[in-house]
């Protein structure tokens, strides 16, 4: 479900804000990350706003003095889960069998690791990236990373020809999205801004045609309908932060 604070349902009783609560940014690629896995489990949660600010908060580094960083989930008795991979995997274990009984991470132990081992190299390959196209201090740097984001989406192309088995996702089931899933499809707002952004279509049906069917996929479940923002916002800001690092965007 959508993230909520405290509501009034009419009747003058305000009804008490949900437990789970996910300190994070609602444009946040990796806050959508562990939203899209709680709206997944249906899990009530509300979304406390961290300011991207260079001061961090008190309340985010004491939940997270390690890192330091977005997002957390905090649990109903105090505890903090940090990282968005590591908390859509609890979201999984703590809240297990969705709506239709299937776990976010496979059954099979080897589908597990190859579930867990691609949303690293999201992580650390892809996304870097991707985030460069549009934060690159000169026009050679983001040719670089443009020509890296391209490489990585044919390798993503021949991995979900492995992984999803004729189905709809990586997950290979054709109504439930995996771990696979939900670490990539966090940063599709980011690659449909890069097309207004920088005029370049990164998902293209003629080079990455089964990822463009995914991806349209993604983007019509439920939870990411509840979840992503719209590429207008992703898109404006972008470009804040082009201001803020005084970057040059592409014309």
């Amino acid at each position: 479900m959508a993230a909520r604070g405290r509501s009034d349902d009419g009747g003058g009783e305000a009804q008490p804000a949900p437990a789970v609560r996910l300190l994070g940014g609602r444009l946040s690629p990796f806050t959508l990350r562990a939203r899209l896995a709680l709206a997944l489990r249906g899990v009530e949660h509300e979304l406390v706003e961290e300011q991207l600010h260079p001061h961090k908060s008190d309340r985010l580094l004491a939940a997270n003095p390690v890192y330091k960083k977005i997002p957390v989930l905090l649990l109903p008795d105090g505890r903090a889960i940090c990282e968005s991979a590591v908390i859509v995997q609890y979201v999984d274990e703590a809240w297990p069998g969705g709506a239709d009984g299937v776990g976010i991470l496979p059954e099979d132990p080897y589908e597990r690791a190859m579930h867990r081992f691609w949303t690293v190299y999201v992580d650390d390959k892809f996304w870097p990236a991707l985030d460069a196209i549009s934060l690159a201090v000169t026009q050679e740097a983001r040719a670089r990373a443009t020509a890296e984001v391209l490489a990585a989406l044919k390798l993503l192309e021949e991995a979900f020809g492995a992984r999803s088995n004729g189905g709809a996702f990586f997950s290979g089931h054709d109504a439930s999205p995996g771990l696979f899933d939900i670490a990539l499809g966090c940063f599709l707002p980011a690659l449909w801004a890069c097309k207004q952004l920088n005029g370049l279509k990164l998902l293209d049906v003629a080079t990455t045609p089964l990822l463009c069917r995914w991806s349209e996929r993604f983007a019509a479940t439920a939870a990411a309908k509840a979840v992503l923002p719209e590429t207008e916002e992703v898109v404006a800001f972008t470009r804040f932060l082009q201001a803020t690092f005084c970057v040059a965007g592409s014309k």
